[in-house]
């Protein structure tokens, strides 16, 4: 039987991105599944399509183009446990329902691309060492970025921010949106991404976390 059209469309024609997850304990894998985005991500997506399809003033007066500019941005992917096993998550989360203000005690980043080039990937690892996230009830995770604070109206045309997921330019700072560590995904057990841990700090909890694009 042939699939309904829309569906082949969706499959074939379709930019897709996507946050997945693993959670381990030590060296086994205790969940899996995809995280819930926030606005803040989002917008900061939209800014730097807006910034790099359109010519920019510099302070002299003259337009120069994305080309020219040095961004930084998802710096970081830095990660963040806590222990709300209750509320579901929300665009407007600005900060995990109850954050375990611990880092993890080693971070590592990769990028990969597949050969016929439509698929890119991002992936944080995340490992907090045994002992060092006590003893306690792990209900949620959160990833932060250097976002920007999704403070414009809407519609806010020809815009003069600047923005790669909260990215600034050399030499300039761009008073209107100013970025900062902000949540920008969250895996929760309130939204049935995974069971709460009960955690007893004698083994590694590690997080591993996924951005995939795919067209």
């Amino acid at each position: 039987m042939n699939r309904k059209i829309d569906e082949r469309i969706k499959e074939e024609y379709e930019a897709e991105i996507k946050g997945k997850f693993k959670i381990y304990l030590g060296n086994k894998l205790y969940a899996k599944g995809k995280n819930m985005w926030t606005r803040y991500f989002a917008s900061s997506l939209v800014e730097f399509v807006i910034l790099s399809t359109s010519p920019l003033l510099s302070s002299s007066g003259e337009y120069y183009g994305a080309t020219n500019m040095r961004t930084r941005g998802l710096s970081g992917g830095g990660a963040k446990a806590g222990n709300d096993t209750t509320t579901p998550t929300t665009p407007d989360m600005t900060d995990l329902a109850n954050k375990i203000d611990i880092s993890p005690s080693t971070s590592r980043r990769v990028i990969l691309k597949s050969s016929d080039y439509k698929e890119y990937k991002a992936k944080f690892e995340n490992s907090w060492n045994p002992g060092v996230i006590p003893p306690q009830t792990i209900g949620e995770f959160g990833i932060y970025f250097s976002l920007t604070d999704d403070s414009w109206e809407s519609p806010y045309n020809n815009p003069s921010f600047g923005s790669f997921l909260g990215g600034v330019f050399d030499g300039y700072s761009w008073p209107l949106l100013q970025r900062g560590s902000r949540l920008g995904a969250r895996i929760a057990s309130a939204d049935g991404a995974f069971d709460p841990i009960d955690y007893t700090s004698e083994e590694a909890l590690i997080l591993e976390w996924y951005v995939t694009i795919k067209f």
